[in-house]
């Protein structure tokens, strides 16, 4: 068909229209609102401003908050905006046809004198043309620099003018630093810290955007600063609003809450998504659920002149349009599985200088309390002066920075024993009726190990033998199982590997075989599982994996992972995802045998167990009171772990007579009920010296706060409408 003249004239018009629409509005902006628009070209510096994300929240069980965020404000600095004095010198100096050095010579004067505070003029020299003072003149006042003075007397006839300088009043970066410094009120050696630091961040295109220069700036400054800014008095340097995580009951629970910390430069090429100056989870839930806890930074675009002022929303809008402002998103909240009441009780309670106490929901995995000592205040972890608290607890022999409920090892002592039944019950080595006689001594060829009880118990069952924790019957009974089946069982309820725990640098602790013994010593003799049957030897464990095989014991044979975490919610408090217990594996054995195991574990209280002191225990008398008023029966397992072989002059039987690093460390497993448990409690006091006497008071007030505090309390009564603060 062919192509019609109207067709044609359109097909034509169209086009014209546009390319006149074009110029048009390029004359408008170009000739009309040229000199407009060159003008603010000149002086506008568009900067991004980070809108901090809120963080998720961290509450404990019942919904008391025990991680939230409070209002701050972080001091940033751009480089490229800082005055730079040397252009200044440099510009002035070459219409005066100064040489170089006299330039630099110049320029250490005014350090000097801004050093010392030195409020007089420095003569650069008498200039006899109008001409070049006219143009120095300009530079001063087209770039606004203050800290000049130009003179022009007139003697006579010939003209002259002369140029001086005024350090405290010359902008230059030193000149902004020193008066930032002033306003911070920090010292010349602090402060020199932080800014050595923002150099760092700002190389290369880093010194045109903004640098985290220092966070949580006391609000005294932060109005000094915000007063100075708005003056043009430190151009280059600007004050964000942000949020600062804090942890509310200080040291409570540190280790399992952890940390957070700014983000390191190697971390930055790998981490995409975060920026310089951001914070990331270092330890504990905080480092574990980083992603879930984690939101996402918003960002507003402004404008700001050569000195750092911005120009106002208005003029922002224009230029930059709806888009400047880009909303943060929130992180997601956690409901811990943890319970205030028990956390502070075990904490409050725990009688030594180093150590853990754990305490598990029976039959869940669930963690109700997780204490680590020493523990350490989070809030002065993160806080802008730590470097002193961080020096000293680096240094500390007690090791504040291990979790000791999942970072560090130990024999377990006669807690193991239980596992050692087990283990025979496993196999078919033991059976409920099974009886050895302990005359006080094992023999195995010419090598003997006694029982604690050296005249021995007689004949004796598994019951008895756990009630009354009979070396002589886990000897003979371990030297039986041999150290691969008693390894297999041990290993099955969690020795020896990772339980897997949502905690970081969790360690597996040691569970030997006869294959471990070859590799390590190139032999294995039958005497080193009579060691570890009694929980001696190359048996080491964390606290955590004994409770986790108590745990299993107690609820029929069920190997949990143990959780921290009930819940994952969002801003609105909304359930994103709820935990459920985790089966890890099955003892193969029957309840009834297991039930065996729990009742020889029944007795560690009553009269004639080995915690059965606690009952009259004349210095907590109010505890003592309640364990034999309240009808509460408590069971478990005492042990004590040698830690160095002592000399037979020493009296074991005083551990305050030995040395505390040679002390040995002082093991209690507890649970209650007795007849249907409901918790069972680890507490590991390290050179404690006995379980009894150290680690079970411990318990007892874990399971009396239970009993009144905590059982049968719901859940979540906490909860308000937002979980943001």
């Amino acid at each position: 068909m062919p192509f019609s003249e109207n067709r044609f004239f359109i097909a034509g018009f169209i086009p014209v229209t546009v390319f006149l629409i074009i110029i048009v509005r390029l004359f408008y902006l170009q000739i009309i609102r040229g000199d407009f628009y060159h003008d603010r070209s000149q002086s506008n510096f568009i900067q991004e401003r980070p809108i901090n994300h809120s963080r998720g929240m961290v509450l404990e069980q019942s919904g008391l908050v025990l991680i939230d965020n409070r209002p701050a404000h972080d001091l940033y600095v751009t480089f490229a905006l800082l005055p730079d004095n040397r252009k200044t010198l440099k510009q002035i100096g070459q219409l005066m046809a100064l040489s170089s050095g006299k330039i630099k010579e110049l320029d250490q004067n005014l350090k000097h004198a801004l050093e010392t505070k030195d409020a007089r003029w420095i003569e650069l020299g008498t200039l006899k043309s109008r001409e070049i003072c006219s143009k120095i003149n300009d530079v001063v006042e087209t770039e606004s620099i203050g800290g000049v003075q130009i003179d022009e007397p007139i003697q006579g006839k010939t003209y002259q003018c002369q140029i001086r300088f005024n350090a405290l009043q010359l902008p230059s970066k030193d000149a902004a630093f020193e008066r930032l410094r002033e306003l911070l009120e920090f010292s010349k050696e602090d402060f020199a810290s932080y800014v050595t630091s923002a150099q760092k961040k700002a190389q290369g295109l880093g010194q045109f955007k903004p640098v985290l220069f220092m966070t949580d700036i006391p609000f005294e400054a932060y109005a000094r600063i915000e007063a100075a800014v708005s003056l043009g008095l430190i151009p280059g340097v600007a004050t964000f609003d942000s949020v600062k995580r804090r942890y509310i009951y200080d040291n409570m629970a540190s280790h399992a809450l952890g940390y957070l910390n700014e983000i390191s430069a190697k971390e930055l090429r790998t981490k995409i998504d975060y920026r310089p100056g951001q914070r990331i989870g270092r330890k504990g839930i905080e480092k574990v659920y980083e992603k879930e806890l984690r939101g996402q930074d918003g960002v507003e675009r402004y404008v700001v002149d050569a000195k750092g002022r911005r120009f106002g929303q208005a003029w922002e809008q224009t230029l930059l349009g709806d888009d400047r402002i880009e909303a943060p998103k929130p992180g997601h909240g956690l409901i811990l599985s943890l319970d205030y009441e028990l956390q502070a009780a075990a904490e409050r309670a725990f009688l030594g200088e180093a150590g853990s106490v754990i305490a598990l929901e029976v039959g869940t995995g669930f963690i109700l309390a997780l204490a680590s000592f020493p523990n350490y205040n989070p809030n002065a972890i993160v806080a802008r002066d730590n470097k002193k608290l961080l020096s000293a607890m680096s240094k500390n022999p007690l090791k504040p920075w291990i979790n000791k409920a999942v970072q560090e090892h130990y024999a377990p002592g006669s807690t193991f024993k239980a596992i050692t039944a087990v283990a025979g019950f496993e196999h078919h080595i033991l059976t409920p009726s099974t009886h050895q006689n302990c005359t006080g001594v094992f023999h195995l060829g010419r090598a003997s190990w006694r029982c604690f009880k050296r005249e021995g118990h007689g004949r004796i069952e598994v019951v008895s033998a756990l009630k009354t924790s009979c070396d002589s019957f886990f000897y003979n009974l371990g030297y039986q199982l041999g150290p691969d089946r008693l390894a297999f069982t041990a290993k099955l309820l969690g020795f020896g590997r990772k339980t897997g725990i949502d905690l970081d640098m969790e360690i597996p602790g040691i569970m030997p075989d006869k294959d471990f013994y070859k590799k390590r010593l190139g032999y294995y003799a039958p005497g080193f599982v009579v060691n570890n049957s009694i929980g001696q030897g190359e048996v080491t464990v964390t606290p955590i994996q004994l409770a986790v095989a108590y745990d299993a014991i107690l609820n029929g044979g069920t190997i949990y992972k143990p959780q921290l975490v009930r819940e994952i919610i969002n801003v609105q408090g909304e359930r994103i995802e709820e935990k459920k217990p985790v089966a890890i594996a099955h003892l193969k054995e029957s309840e009834e045998n297991l039930r065996l195991v729990k009742e020889g574990l029944a007795y560690v209280m009553q009269p004639g167990g080995t915690a059965s002191g606690l009952l009259w225990r004349y210095d907590l008398p109010e505890l003592s009171k309640w364990l034999r008023e309240s009808g509460v029966v408590i069971g478990g397992k005492t042990g004590t772990a040698q830690v160095v072989k002592l000399s037979k002059a020493i009296k074991h039987l005083d551990p305050t007579k030995v040395a505390y690093m040679q002390r040995d460390h002082a093991w209690f497993v507890g649970f209650a009920p007795v007849d249907n448990p409901e918790i069972v409690i680890v507490t590991m006091t390290e050179h404690g010296g006995f379980g009894g006497t150290a680690s079970a008071p411990v318990v007892a007030e874990m399971v009396k706060t239970w009993y009144q505090k905590v059982r049968g309390k719901g859940r979540y009564t906490h909860l308000g409408v937002s979980l943001v603060k």
